[in-house]
């Protein structure tokens, strides 16, 4: 499938893919550490922990978080270290013989776009495979890290409905995650007509994972003017790691599944961000490809350019696609657009000019 040349051309793509997603990851810890190193010492020293005990945890740390930086930054990697690479072949006379022996400029540039598609799928793998399974124990480290207090994982309100039955809604006040613990807990089901409605209060509700259920204390369910006790909530389509999930915030939806946000967005149907992340989770490893499209005829363009003119020209592209994604983002949340719209509509406007452009390209 690939030849010589192609492995040749392969070999400056990857090592600059590689230097510069390393160098992104090495920088972003430094700032990490250069902002919260005060409150880093002042935790550790408060829970008693040695300076190479909190070493150790800030490693750990961001070692796990590499995973969920890869799917931050992967698409503006690949452009930059493209257009690095392509720098490179073309200031060592090196593009020119190879279109002398018969293989156009598309051919050439073929392995870097299979470099992309590589990335958007390692996108896709990390974010269906391995984040679900990193979050919590990082989730644990950063609050061993920084809360002065208990480094649980707790949630401090929780509205679900039933994805077995839309009529029932869940409140909590406060749900403790390693505990499997909902505290102040109320199901409501509005029922099917006026004076059908249930209330089931409790103070507390612990999962029993072997009756897969949530065992309540002090439960009592409110019919009209009756009331009687009940022992469990009777509710075991919302698992622990549902109630947990759905207390993310916009900007830790990005640490979901597609799985989990597909499942969220029928527990929040008014949650925006949740329709928003999950088509994010298709559109953004796309814009590996996208942001290429646009930027790889600019390069073959200024061929007697310098390297940094060639860099400067992909931070461009990169910053023109971010800044129309954040704001399709907020017009999303705040409702002025279709969640879908928002999320689908950078891709569609910056993909559409991207093939005009390379289908364009001079050869």
């Amino acid at each position: 499938m690939f030849d010589r040349l192609d492995r040749y051309v392969a070999r400056p793509v990857l090592s600059a893919w590689g230097f510069a997603f390393l160098f992104l990851v090495f920088m972003l810890t430094v700032f990490d550490v250069l902002l919260n190193v005060a409150r880093y010492v002042t935790v550790a020293e408060r829970r008693g922990l040695s300076v190479a005990e909190m070493l150790l945890n800030l490693l750990h740390y961001h070692l796990l978080g590499v995973p969920f930086v890869f799917v931050t930054v992967a698409p503006f990697v690949t452009v930059i270290a493209a257009m690095f690479a392509l720098a490179s072949l073309m200031a060592n006379s090196e593009m020119v013989p190879m279109l002398f022996s018969g293989r156009s400029m598309l051919r050439n540039l073929r392995v870097v776009l299979v470099t992309a598609a590589g990335a958007a799928a390692a996108m896709a793998c990390l974010w269906s495979l391995v984040i679900p399974a990193l979050v919590e124990p990082r989730e644990r480290l950063q609050n061993l890290l920084t809360k002065e207090g208990s480094a649980a994982i707790t949630l401090d309100t929780v509205v679900l409905r039933d994805p077995g039955d839309p009529r029932r809604t869940l409140f909590a006040n406060r749900y403790l995650h390693e505990q499997l613990k909902m505290e102040g807990v109320l199901l409501f089901d509005r029922g099917l007509a006026r004076g059908d409605e249930v209330a089931v209060r409790a103070a507390s509700a612990t999962w029993n994972p072997e009756r897969r259920d949530w065992e309540l204390e002090a439960g009592v369910r409110q019919t009209g003017t009756r009331i009687l006790a009940q022992a469990m909530l009777e509710l075991g389509t919302v698992t622990p790691e549902i109630v947990w999930r759905s207390g993310k915030d916009r900007s830790e939806t990005t640490n979901l599944s597609y799985a989990e946000l597909r499942e969220l967005r029928e527990l929040r149907p008014n949650r925006r961000d949740f329709v928003i992340a999950y088509h994010q989770h298709l559109t953004f490893p796309l814009a590996n490809i996208v942001l290429l499209l646009l930027a790889l005829p600019f390069a073959v363009h200024f061929e007697r350019g310098r390297r940094i003119e060639r860099v400067l020209v992909a931070i461009g592209v990169c910053a023109a696609y971010l800044v129309t994604d954040l704001t399709c983002q907020n017009l999303g949340y705040r409702g002025d657009v279709h969640p879908v719209v928002a999320a689908w509509s950078p891709t569609i406007l910056f993909g559409s000019l991207g093939v005009v452009l390379f289908g364009a390209m001079r050869t």
